[in-house]
């Protein structure tokens, strides 16, 4: 039962932080070069979108040009509230191939994943993935051996390792581990 005693403007500010840490991510796949399409669609159901952009070269018939694509090619991240909000009619959405399920449920991305995206996108939606993985940086590692270690990164490699400094008994010990395994703080 709710309790209707509290006064209504000190609950107000309580439910926004609490509707905020309810959202999560998730990953809509779309049908091929229509992400601008699909964000569009969800855009005006009133869903917020997150569609990382890149510039590419496309050569074709003698002629070069630079376009504007999506960085992962086919997705795009949409923030919902599956427990408040309906996320079935994203499926029939223009543009959407469908939402990245597991057991009919949408499947949200690990925190920290997206929020570290937007943090490297600059004010035209393009993504800067060099400004996420630079030397100096906190790291901690989510999985393996060192899992929940924090670290500071010291080298990126072009194969996707990453050379982590851990504090390991009053010691900068180098560890190399895979990009993937990462995720920077700050």
């Amino acid at each position: 039962m709710r309790d209707n005693s509290r006064d209504d403007s000190l609950s107000g500010p309580r439910d926004d932080v609490r509707d905020a840490q309810l959202e999560r991510w998730y990953v809509v796949q779309t049908h091929q070069h229509c992400e601008t399409l699909a964000e569009k669609h969800l855009s005006s159901q009133n869903l917020r979108t997150y569609l990382p952009k890149r510039c590419r070269t496309v050569r074709h018939a003698r002629s070069v040009k630079t376009v504007c694509a999506a960085y992962f090619d086919g997705y795009l991240f949409v923030s919902l509230d599956i427990q408040r909000q309906r996320w079935t009619p994203i499926n029939s959405t223009v543009g959407v191939r469908k939402l990245v399920m597991s057991d009919r449920r949408p499947i949200p991305v690990p925190y920290g994943i997206v929020e570290a995206l937007i943090m490297a996108t600059d004010e035209a939606g393009f993504l800067h993935p060099k400004d996420m993985f630079q030397p100096g940086k906190t790291i901690k590692v989510e999985s393996g051996p060192f899992a929940d270690h924090l670290g500071v990164l010291d080298y990126v490699g072009r194969s996707g390792a990453v050379r982590v400094l851990m504090d390991i008994m009053n010691r900068a010990v180098p560890i190399y581990i895979d990009r993937d395994k990462c995720l920077v703080l700050n």
